[in-house]
């Protein structure tokens, strides 16, 4: 029952959590209006019309129907709430004679709607996901490694909630997918195991396919279900913003790509994302930044800031951090790798150590939560690095980038970025370098954000920091 009626139970939870921060927003915003002087709103427009408002954008986004990323989820809901803003502040200047319009009101409206309807669409993703409710049953065509990554971003996703009820592949290559999936059959039988199960959803992630038998596969069981997806052979290729055109009378799918970065406005608005948010971001941890400059300088018998020599867009540049390591750390560095034969491997494998000899106790507790990191706010402001972008290297790892080098180069490197919030220091060497590349390829202000909220939560449970 609860699945028959799933299409139209997730659509309504999801307008009773916005309905619920609208007004919410509306009335926090008139509490605060009215701390002085009682300003008056009436019931009719707090209740009706400025939700109604907002339902309009938010449906026109298909945010209510549409199973997609989190990313473009949040892009989509963003643009919806500030077209509601704007018409509600409209509306009520168009309403003048009876409602005198407070520009505190609307300022305050607007920054709490934005806030409010992003948490709670948040904590109610997030409450499906963990309850494991309303998942669509989808049956999957492919088990090797594309099937793998597939999986993984849709378990990690709060935007989808997909069940795979089984896989269909000649030779499943994949021994997890085997083990967790029940196999139904061969490609030859797809037709007659997609018409048999009555399941509306197929993922055919099987990019190796030939153009001719994606095309007869597509064919076939596409009259026995409601939606098909498939991914096509252009794994790396960076997609981020992709515009699709159909050129009708000749059966062609034409993609465009836009380089971003090449944009002088998307250059300025990351600047100007990064002054902003590293000024107010400093302003609001100053006490915190005092109080571990005084325990780092009397740990440290006086040293606070360390300046190691990194990589960055336009050559070598200080990155500054909390001092976390003993005086005498080459030296220290060098007996060690000399007597650990394992260690130096791992130096030289990823240039870091898990337990390395050279780190104080506050040091390792500074590392484990990426407080040591703090001060790089200052390379912030300076324009050596950017809130997010690819790690920050060494002379000596340029070589490890190969041709990859050339993206690292493009843009500031970050204090976080995808790999510090993608499991940090658990992800290999080779895993950073493409993380790095594909971040550069496909940068968005929406993905710095995103990245930005993953790394608090990755420090927060300490995931992968030492």
């Amino acid at each position: 029952m609860t699945k028959k009626y799933a299409r139209f139970l997730v659509p309504l939870i999801f307008m009773v959590a916005d309905y619920t921060a609208i007004v919410a927003a509306e009335k926090l915003a008139l509490w605060i209006r009215n701390w002085n002087v009682v300003y008056r709103i009436p019931s009719a427009y707090i209740y009706i019309w400025v939700p109604l408002i907002f339902f309009v954008f938010l449906a026109r986004s298909q945010v209510y129907t549409k199973m997609q990323p989190l990313l473009d989820s949040v892009r989509q809901v963003f643009s919806a709430v500030i077209y509601g803003v704007v018409s509600c502040i409209v509306l009520l200047f168009l309403f003048k004679e009876s409602i005198a319009l407070s520009r505190l009101y609307a300022i305050l409206f607007a920054i709490f709607v934005v806030c409010f309807v992003f948490l709670a669409r948040y904590l109610v993703r997030l409450f499906l996901k963990k309850a494991h409710l309303f998942y669509k049953p989808v049956i999957l065509i492919g088990a090797g490694r594309t099937a793998e990554r597939v999986l993984r971003f849709f378990q990690n996703d709060l935007g989808y909630r997909y069940d795979v009820t089984g896989i269909i592949d000649d030779h499943p290559i994949s021994e997890r997918i085997s083990k967790e999936f029940l196999l139904y059959g061969k490609m030859k039988d797809a037709e007659a195991i997609v018409r048999d199960s009555g399941i509306q959803n197929v993922i055919i992630t099987a990019p190796g396919l030939k153009k001719e038998a994606l095309q007869e596969l597509i064919q076939k069981i596409q009259p026995h279900v409601r939606n098909i997806a498939f991914v096509p052979d252009l794994i790396g290729t960076p997609m981020a913003g992709i515009e699709t055109q159909t050129l009708f009378s000749e059966e062609i799918l034409m993609l465009t790509l836009r380089n971003n970065l090449a944009s002088k406005r998307n250059r300025f608005i990351k600047r100007s994302f990064d002054l902003i948010c590293t000024t107010l971001g400093s302003i609001l941890i100053s006490p915190i930044l005092l109080a571990l400059f005084l325990i780092v300088a009397i740990n440290n018998k006086g040293h606070v800031i360390f300046a190691h020599q990194r990589v960055g867009k336009g050559g070598l540049f200080p990155c500054y951090k909390f001092q976390t390591m003993i005086p005498n750390a080459q030296q220290a560095l060098e007996q060690y790798l000399k007597e650990n034969p394992e260690a130096r491997k791992e130096w030289e494998e990823n240039f870091k150590l898990e337990h390395d000899p050279r780190v104080t106790k506050l040091g390792a507790f500074l590392r484990k939560t990426s407080l040591d990191e703090l001060p790089q706010l200052w390379n912030v402001i300076k324009g050596d690095m950017s809130l997010v972008g690819p790690r920050p290297i060494v002379t000596k790892e340029i070589e490890r980038y190969g041709d990859h080098f050339r993206e690292y180069s493009m843009v500031l490197p970050g204090i976080t970025g995808m790999w510090q919030a993608s499991g940090r220091s658990d992800t290999t060497y080779e895993e950073r370098v493409a993380m790095d590349t594909w971040y550069v390829r496909n940068w968005s202000v929406w993905i710095d954000l995103m990245y930005l909220f993953k790394t608090v939560k990755a420090v927060a449970f300490g995931k992968g920091a030492y």
